[in-house]
């Protein structure tokens, strides 16, 4: 194989890992409301599907893992030479926004979320912190949709 076909792979791989994690963050969103649909007319499936949730967790995992080797891949195959340009220094760093966001607020607002419902579904009215916790989320997809949008653009006009 040549430098140029391992290259193409590379890249094509790394195309399918930020599509992974931009298209898992896309479902995550729908499904969540998804999610507030069922909350006002059956808790317990409003419930169920979250509970589903965790699984996007894994695709979004191995999207990123995926990115990083084929990043450091193509890196190592151009001799760095994309390293030192405005438009890839801009992408690596809403790439670490991302997860960073995703960890530090996403996932943390996904696992309030889980522990709220059931105590809903027993009785307990907790309706204001999950109707926050419902808009939090809601402009945490939002924004990580559009920093995913901002890379891909990024990617495909790569200015200097």
């Amino acid at each position: 194989m040549t430098t140029e076909t391992i290259y193409h792979a590379a890249l094509a791989t790394h195309i399918a890992g930020l599509t992974m994690m931009a298209g898992t963050t896309l479902m995550d969103y729908v499904i969540f409301k998804q999610i507030w649909k069922q909350y006002w007319a059956d808790k317990a499936k409003a419930l169920a599907i979250s509970e589903a949730l965790v699984k996007l967790q894994i695709i979004f995992g191995s999207g990123f893992l995926l990115l990083i080797i084929s990043g450091v891949t193509m890196m190592y195959l151009t001799h760095g030479v994309f390293g030192e340009q405005l438009w890839f220094r801009i992408k690596f760093g809403l790439i670490l926004f991302i997860m960073i966001n995703g960890l530090a607020f996403g996932r943390r607002l996904g696992v309030r979320l889980r522990t709220l419902l059931p105590e809903e579904i027993s009785g307990i009215n907790v309706s204001d912190k999950t109707l926050k916790i419902r808009d939090n989320l809601n402009i945490f997809h939002i924004s990580q949709l559009a920093i995913f949008l901002t890379i891909f653009v990024l990617s495909v006009f790569k200015f200097n």
